[in-house]
């Protein structure tokens, strides 16, 4: 049997900045925190400046683990919000 996966989408607003914070607080350089996260400088700087419109939860918890920001929670949070409104 197949499996089909479904794809949810939740606004989290201010998200490039709480992580350019997160870095900014951080002893860590992006280039390092693009590494950690499996993902390229650019995109990295993409996220903090918003300038993508979407980014996986798997990229997002990545970053959130190097970063040491428990987005996990947000994402259930504002999903519990999506389908309460």
């Amino acid at each position: 049997m197949d499996l089909m996966r479904v794809t949810l989408s939740v606004d989290i607003p201010g998200l490039g900045e709480r992580i350019r914070k997160a870095l900014d607080d951080s002893k860590k350089t992006p280039t390092e925190v693009a590494a950690a996260s499996g993902m390229s400088l650019p995109n990295l700087y993409r996220i903090m400046s918003e300038d993508t419109k979407s980014v996986p939860r798997e990229t997002l918890l990545r970053v959130g683990e190097v970063l040491e920001i428990d987005f996990e929670t947000e994402i259930k949070t504002a999903i519990t919000k999506e389908f309460a409104d």
